[in-house]
């Protein structure tokens, strides 16, 4: 299952599904994919558990604004743009990797539920965040 959905593209960019293509049932797959990705690359060494990371212990719904935002920055813009200077997809573009890079970092920020031991309750401990900058004893 993908952490978005078109229906998520629309509430922020309503008529995405409006200018030629009618769905990016794909692009959502693929977004979660990047977004597990840089999980496993930023957040999940952080968390000092051994082993790999479990991605069906996360709650993916903490990720659905970050993951629509990809999907518009990295997928379903660029099929939309000219690339030309005046281009509105070209400039949208530029607009979405800020919101996704925004989103990504308050999840991290206000902590990644993981649901470490598979009990369908997100405890105090299974919530880990990444504040930079803070002295961990």
């Amino acid at each position: 299952m993908a952490m978005s959905v078109d229906s998520d593209l629309t509430a922020i960019q309503p008529d995405i599904l409006e200018l030629g293509v009618s769905s990016f049932t794909d692009e959502h797959t693929q977004a979660k994919a990047d977004i597990e990705r840089r999980l496993r690359r930023e957040w999940w060494p952080v968390t000092n558990r051994s082993g790999e990371l479990t991605t069906t212990y996360l709650t993916e719904s903490q990720f659905t604004k970050a993951a629509a935002y990809l999907v518009l920055w990295k997928y379903a813009l660029p099929q939309l743009a000219t690339w030309n200077s005046e281009d509105r997809f070209t400039k949208m573009i530029d607009f979405y990797q800020n919101r996704y890079e925004d989103e990504f970092s308050d999840v991290l920020q206000d902590g990644v539920e993981y649901d470490a031991d598979d009990d369908d309750v997100i405890s105090t401990a299974e919530s880990v965040t990444t504040h930079t900058g803070r002295l961990t004893r």
